[in-house]
């Protein structure tokens, strides 16, 4: 699949024009900016980049309240890995528990089960939750839709594996964050139009739906903090190669592509205003409602893409105790 340079697709798709942004809280710029890296000129200089990704996994293993296990995934004539996440001790080891299953962030081009996963930590301990996070393909190795179909058959085995796992399957949901999130949101699509496995909510967090990168966070945020736009428009050429932006790409890819959202499961989605994915993410919800569809949609004055989870800052712990509140409430009234 070819991979397009950013700086031909810059070329070809925007006017060298400036944006006025909404500011950054003070907190944010005051921390020195780890996500933000230049865009690979290459696959071996992003395989590169993929090696020296930071470890994230450490502060699971080191926790004494959860426990981790590897799972094997067997889907079509291959296997995905997975890993589980749950507490190490149960109150009661025998009583159907909340399921989630979790597809990491890394704009589908990088990242580990283990990326953004800190997001549902709590949820696990206070609602002895599991949470299965997938180890699915990148791309470009792997072409965009190959990915979506490996995640959907992720959910039709876990689906059929609930027991096995110990999840109420009124309580079991779907989440994913960044472009995991994207993915989960694909993966509902195809569930519906399949009548395949349901889901009791979708739990998007700064999901990355729309491939054509040209709303006005896309512009705003060209080179802002964390994931930027330039990164946005690369990952989505590893993803679609030439198809990038084009008409015809499939909604179960970009779910920002979907013209019907009926029948869905409830959504929570969050984002930030200063991240390319803001404009998406509202647009998307409005569509849920359009198509009848409950959505709870929060978007955090002065975030950057990731701010909840790479950055240290008030605004951070608000938004992760908003949306944990309302993820345990939510899967409370569930059983």
């Amino acid at each position: 699949m070819e991979v397009l340079p950013a700086d031909k697709e810059q070329r070809q798709r925007w006017s060298p024009q400036s944006y006025l942004c909404p500011p950054y809280d003070p907190e944010i710029i005051a921390v020195d900016d780890t996500q933000h890296r230049p865009v690979p000129r290459g696959f071996d200089e992003l395989k590169e980049i993929r090696k020296g990704e930071e470890d994230c996994s450490q502060e699971f293993f080191d926790d004494p309240d959860l426990t981790i296990n590897d799972h094997i995934i067997p889907i079509s004539e291959r296997y995905l890995t997975a890993i589980s996440l749950s507490l190490r001790q149960p109150s009661d080891a025998k009583k159907a528990r909340p399921g989630i299953l979790f597809f990491h962030g890394g704009g589908r081009v990088m990242g580990n089960v283990f990326t953004g996963l800190n997001s549902l930590t709590e949820a696990v301990k206070r609602l002895d939750a599991i949470v299965i996070s997938i180890n699915y393909p990148l791309s470009p190795d792997y072409p965009g839709m190959d990915v979506v179909e490996d995640c959907y058959k992720s959910l039709a085995w876990l689906s059929q594996h609930l027991d096995v796992f110990r999840i109420n399957p009124r309580q079991f949901m779907i989440s994913g964050v960044s472009a995991g999130a994207g993915l989960a949101a694909g993966t509902v699509l195809i569930a519906r139009d399949r009548k395949g496995p349901q889901v009791c909510a979708q739990l998007l967090m700064c999901p990355m739906l729309d491939d054509r990168c040209n709303t006005l966070s896309c512009l705003q945020f060209e080179n802002g903090r964390g994931f930027y736009t330039t990164w946005d428009r690369y990952a989505w050429s590893c993803i679609l190669g030439c198809e990038a932006g084009q008409d015809g790409v499939s909604p179960y890819v970009a779910p920002a592509r979907a013209t019907d959202l009926s029948g869905l499961p409830i959504a929570y989605i969050d984002a930030a205003s200063g991240e390319p994915f803001r404009d998406e993410d509202i647009a998307y919800a409005t569509k849920l409602w359009e198509c009848g569809v409950q959505a709870h949609l929060h978007i955090w004055g002065g975030g950057c893409h990731g701010f909840d989870l790479f950055y240290k800052s008030q605004l951070g712990r608000q938004a992760c105790a908003t949306r944990t509140k309302w993820l345990i409430e939510f899967l409370q009234s569930q059983r």
